[in-house]
């Protein structure tokens, strides 16, 4: 009795005095990634751990590679539960299905989950560049004016696959065809003769190089590390890097993945979502900055060589800059020009819709 009364004094004394108690238990968030060197900053975070201690805020593996504790000046502010994601497509699913609570991926993704509905919103840029076209061996088309003469050559709709229907790589090359005046249809039962490209879904980076070995398609889009991939297993070869499209210049610089959230979690935890933005920001920079030991350590995360993962041409930020809006911009004007874009963003422009799709309070935003 005396030891329970003790206790309950100390309980007391605690709650009187504003003494410190026993911290609140954090919550437990869901975060996603996908098989991509465009996330390298969150595999990088994750590989490097407790390294980033002295920027102020780092992860804690509490299982590897599947739970971290997510530390923020010196306080735990969450519990990671991490889950990987094929797809774009598929995050903004699990986001809609409440199983998803933050996340590192395809920009035009979140666009088209917002668009559907779902609560999603876009924290901060992640990376840009990083997109490439590949073919098979035996095609031999090495730039863009190969491409096109092969296109007009075939008396057939040339096959082009993609990984995911929301997918930065599927949405910018048909933008280009589009202002390239090369017809391209997704149906392989619609009357063939109109299209000059037909779009195959693959539905998973995964499924890309064999798809290809297969040749079950001629040409594919794919963000990094794939077209890297491609060449240095020799099954195929990098045509040309997305930001080489018609018209010059219109593709340099080109967002794909950012960091985004659902809407319930960000207002709740704030805390919380701040360190993780944080967290991606400090390790983008560190990987913009340190090239080769970030391609080290996403290798050793994926398990390819560190040349392969060097290999592509990417920037890594979490700034918001004057020409990411600009660029981000370009893709709901694509998407509705494409007709894939038919709720809440249906015929708006980005400006016009800007608090529904973003929330940048936890990064910097260029004045």
């Amino acid at each position: 009795m005396k030891k329970i009364f003790a206790v309950l004094l100390i309980t007391v004394l605690f709650s009187f005095y504003g003494l410190p108690s026993f911290a609140a238990d954090v919550p437990t968030l869901r975060a996603s990634y996908g098989i991509t060197t465009h996330q390298e900053a969150f595999m990088v975070a994750m590989a490097r751990g407790e390294k980033f201690k002295e920027s102020g805020v780092w992860l804690k593996p509490v299982v590897e590679r599947e739970k971290f504790d997510l530390y923020a000046d010196g306080k735990k502010v969450a519990r990671l539960n991490v889950i990987v994601t094929k797809s774009g497509s598929e995050a903004t699913s699990l986001f809609a299905q409440d199983h998803l609570d933050l996340t590192t991926n395809s920009f035009p993704a979140m666009l088209s989950g917002i668009d559907r509905g779902t609560k999603i919103k876009v924290l901060a840029p992640l990376q840009a560049d990083a997109v490439a076209m590949v073919a098979r061996n035996d095609i031999d088309v090495r730039s863009w004016k190969a491409f096109q003469e092969y296109v007009k050559k075939s008396k057939k709709p040339v096959t082009v696959g993609y990984h995911s229907p929301t997918s930065a790589p599927k949405i910018v090359f048909e933008g280009a065809m589009d202002k390239a005046g090369l017809k391209i249809t997704g149906d392989a039962n619609a009357a063939k003769a109109d299209a000059d490209i037909l779009m195959i879904d693959l539905k998973g980076v995964a499924n890309v190089i064999p798809a290809m070995v297969a040749k079950q398609v001629e040409f594919a889009v794919a963000p990094a590390p794939t077209p890297e991939v491609v060449e240095a297993k020799k099954q195929g070869h990098i045509v040309l890097q997305m930001k080489e499209l018609p018209p010059a210049g219109a593709w340099e610089s080109f967002p794909c993945c950012c960091i985004a959230g659902r809407e319930e979690v960000v207002e709740k935890y704030p805390e919380a979502v701040k360190a993780y933005v944080r967290l991606l920001t400090v390790s983008s920079e560190w990987c913009q900055k340190n090239k080769k030991e970030a391609a080290a350590e996403a290798a050793n995360w994926l398990g390819l060589e560190p040349e392969v993962i060097a290999r592509a041409e990417m920037e890594f930020s979490t700034k918001v800059t004057k020409t990411w809006l600009k660029n981000a911009a370009l893709y709901p004007e694509m998407l509705n020009r494409l007709g894939q874009l038919t709720g809440k963003l249906k015929d708006k422009k980005l400006s016009e819709v800007k608090n529904e799709v973003f929330d940048f309070r936890f990064t910097q935003v260029e004045k």
